[in-house]
């Protein structure tokens, strides 16, 4: 009778071990204003898909008073067992594909996508070879790390190229006056590449797609509205032959009833622009793109003429 009431305890001494020991990986983070989930993830050393798993989360939007479940546990059972690109099931890039439409095409998802190709922006080029298939990583044999970093990710800018189109614009001292300024937006512009994508986020430590315009023109003394279909309101319309340096570029995404992003050109058909989470904030882009090409709408010049 003894042994079974010693084996009983032990069994009960065990148990609670291991209810505080997922006690204890797991915590509960209060949204604050200001919190993405990119800060949270790092914060707790944790992955952003984590999140979302832990709390089925369907996009990167969060509210003030939400309460978060982090579970490091999780996370590092996650990196353990994380997937590796299937070398057997590749896909090649055609003209008009988009990172949305692959994932759909193979039951997966943008984010997978990206992570199993090593990609830093939604970019793609036609010929480039995609994995679009995961297998399991094999077990590490060494523990993992009781806290992880996950880097914010930067895309180095392209060398701006100036056009013949824009020198003859200079010709006179007006036209000349008005380039410097659009040079000199888009070098200010420059100086937050990296910055991370914060929703409803107006700047410095974090923007959205109209707050990253908004707040870099303001520098210079013109007040935008605060939604990217509003500042479409603003100015002339400019084709897209005859854009210029601090001309706004516009997008409708393909879900959308309307407008819904905006960037500021820079030349050689990039612009700059605040354009998500998962694609690294504050980066630079083609017109030309699969995704942004797709779904350009127009532009706005609202610098003097």
């Amino acid at each position: 009778m003894r042994k079974y009431l010693h084996i009983i305890g032990l069994a009960a001494i065990l148990l609670i071990v291991q209810a505080g020991t997922a006690l204890a990986a797991q915590n509960v983070h209060t949204v604050k204003a200001g919190d993405t989930l990119w800060d949270i993830a790092n914060k707790y050393g944790v992955s952003v898909s984590s999140i979302q798993q832990n709390n089925r989360l369907s996009s990167d939007q969060l509210q003030i008073g939400m309460k978060l479940t982090i579970n490091s546990a999780t996370a590092a059972r996650s990196q353990n067992s994380s997937v590796v690109a299937d070398s057997n099931t590749a896909y090649t890039v055609r003209s008009g594909d988009n990172l949305w439409t692959i994932a759909s095409k193979y039951n997966t998802t943008v984010e997978q996508l990206m992570s199993l190709n090593n990609l830093s922006s939604d970019r793609l080029d036609v010929g480039v070879r995609l994995y679009v298939k995961a297998v399991p990583r094999p077990a590490a044999t060494t523990p993992a790390p009781s806290r992880a970093v996950y880097p914010k990710p930067v895309t180095p800018p392209p060398t701006p190229v100036v056009t013949e189109q824009q020198e003859s614009s200079t010709e006179s001292t007006g036209d000349k006056a008005e380039t410097d300024l659009g040079a000199q937006i888009c070098q200010y512009g420059a100086k937050y590449l990296g910055t991370p994508y914060r929703y409803g986020g107006s700047g410095p430590a974090g923007f959205d797609c109209s707050g990253f315009a908004g707040y870099v023109f303001k520098q210079y003394g013109y007040s935008l509205p605060r939604s990217a279909v509003d500042i479409y309101g603003l100015g002339v319309a400019v084709d897209k032959a005859n854009l210029r340096q601090g001309d706004l570029v516009f997008f409708k995404g393909p879900r959308s009833s309307c407008i819904d992003h905006v960037g500021i050109y820079v030349a050689n058909n990039q612009f700059i622009h605040s354009s998500s989470t998962r694609s690294g904030g504050v980066i630079y882009s083609s017109l030309n793109g699969p995704y942004y090409g797709q779904y350009y709408v127009g532009a706005k010049r609202v610098l003097p003429e």
